[in-house]
């Protein structure tokens, strides 16, 4: 293959990798604005007898407080990834907060499925 073709692919790959990266910290960091209120209320999950022990309840905890944490630190390694022309990882490092949020979906409707929707189960 040419040169300018190869240049082309890079330039194509790095430009769809920057757009990624942006709309994702756009609507991660947007989402750590409702996660705060939620953090602070989350110690109510354990107000139920026996809450402290479902393990659901402690994955949805777990899910809520380390948000914000992890949504920094994912989008600041993909960035970072970015500018060392690793964009595969960026992209991956970048994706780690959808990760987080699909846990807590996932214990959530495990919660709803296997408890009954209490969160002692």
């Amino acid at each position: 293959m040419s040169k300018t073709i190869i240049e082309e692919k890079e330039i194509k790959k790095r430009n769809s990798t920057k757009i990624y990266l942006i709309v994702a910290s756009i609507i991660f960091g947007i989402l750590i604005l409702p996660s705060l209120p939620m953090i602070m209320m989350s110690a109510m999950m354990f107000d139920s007898p026996g809450s402290e022990d479902s393990i659901s309840t402690i994955t949805i905890v777990i899910s809520m407080v380390s948000y914000p944490f992890i949504t920094c630190i994912g989008i600041t390694i993909g960035w970072i990834l970015f500018s060392k022309r690793k964009y595969l990882l960026a992209i991956l490092f970048a994706s780690i907060p959808a990760l987080n949020i699909c846990i807590g979906i996932i214990a959530i409707i495990y919660m709803m499925i296997f408890c009954g929707g209490n969160f002692a189960c």
